[in-house]
């Protein structure tokens, strides 16, 4: 009976794992996607109102640093992507913190169309949990790899191949808001003469 107690109690253990940290992974997706959106709520979401986030010599709080990201992003790209890759995460079980290094791929597709940056770098960040709920209390953001390279994507390219959809949009008009997504009408999407298959 004694092996069955600890066998239960293991496993409880391993499952209370695994849950905390998927939770956290929700977390730093939230902040991708909300960034990549521009969704101001759902970018909040990820971030305790008081969290310190440090790009370089920038160090903001909030709400100044989620203002300062999504108009930065806007003044210079036409679009953007941020990916996260390798996670480590290093949980706290008998407190109510996590330290979390995510690797991120950030591809910036310049607004004169031209150019896209292509950018690798890692997320440190410290999350705590606050009446059961993670959020990123502190985070320094450390860039590896930055290049340019020519981009042969335009928005006329994305209204050519992806009719009627289109680009993605910086709001909740964005296709990935559709509830429940709908199927196109049939012959919505007519393949142009001499349009490379990819």
């Amino acid at each position: 009976m004694t092996d069955l107690v600890q066998e239960i109690a293991e496993l409880k253990r391993q499952v209370h794992i695994l849950t905390e940290r998927e939770k956290i992974r929700e977390v730093l997706q939230r902040y991708a996607r909300g960034l990549d959106r521009h969704d101001l709520e759902l970018e909040q979401s990820a971030f305790w109102p008081n969290a310190e986030i440090s790009y370089g010599t920038l160090s903001e709080r909030r709400d100044a640093f989620i203002r300062w990201g999504n108009e930065t992003h806007a003044l210079y790209t036409a679009r953007h992507e941020h990916h996260l890759t390798t996670q480590t995460i290093d949980l706290d079980l008998d407190g109510e913190v996590a330290h979390v290094e995510s690797y991120v791929i950030y591809l910036l597709r310049e607004k004169d169309e031209k150019n896209t940056m292509v950018g690798g770098a890692r997320y440190i960040d410290k999350l705590e949990r606050r009446h059961g709920e993670w959020r990123i209390a502190l985070r320094e953001f450390l860039p590896d790899i930055l290049f340019r390279a020519n981009s042969i994507f335009a928005g006329e390219f994305a209204l050519t191949r992806c009719p009627p959809s289109g680009e993605g949009r910086w709001d909740r008009s964005d296709l990935s808001y559709q509830r429940p997504l709908a199927p196109r009408a049939k012959g919505a999407h007519v393949e142009p003469e001499g349009t490379p298959q990819t």
